[in-house]
């Protein structure tokens, strides 16, 4: 490979073995998104280079594989960031009454326990979010780790 990064050595490191793959995968998932394409491009460099040293077509399917998906996925990636920029710039200059606010953190905490709870599939996204609520309950002074109990 040519162009090396910072995930490089770690990189080579999951694909040494394909029992690894599932904990590249979430390897991948945890870094910072702007990062997950780049990664996803120094895999598929690395498979082509598989493929012109061995010449075996596995390599170059595996290569081809994340080729097609890598601007779609960076793609998504950008437009959330950009939706949620303006999601956050219709909030710019607003007043908020601290009673709506501590109303609204208490749902949301509410409703992410409950979410965790229930459905376990998605503990490692709802508890991102639950981070974020737990953030926010810091800043406006209401965070009680009593009331996360059930999940942390």
């Amino acid at each position: 490979m040519n162009k090396s990064s910072k995930y490089t050595v770690q990189l080579l490191q999951f694909l040494e073995s394909e029992e690894n793959y599932p904990a590249m995968l979430e390897w991948i998932e945890d870094l910072p998104e702007l990062d997950q394409p780049g990664v996803f491009r120094e895999m598929q460099a690395f498979y082509k280079e598989r493929y012109l040293k061995t010449g075996e077509q596995d390599w170059l399917d595996k290569a081809n594989f994340i080729a097609n998906g890598i601007e779609d996925f960076e793609e998504e990636i950008l437009d959330n960031k950009l939706d949620k920029a303006l999601f956050m710039m219709q909030f710019d200059n607003v007043e908020f009454e601290a009673e709506k606010v501590e109303l609204f953190l208490i749902q949301s905490r509410e409703a992410v326990i409950k979410i965790i709870l229930s459905n376990p599939e998605n503990r490692k996204e709802m508890m991102k979010i639950a981070q974020q609520i737990i953030k926010l309950e810091k800043e406006s002074g209401i965070y009680d780790p009593a009331n996360w109990i059930e999940i942390l």
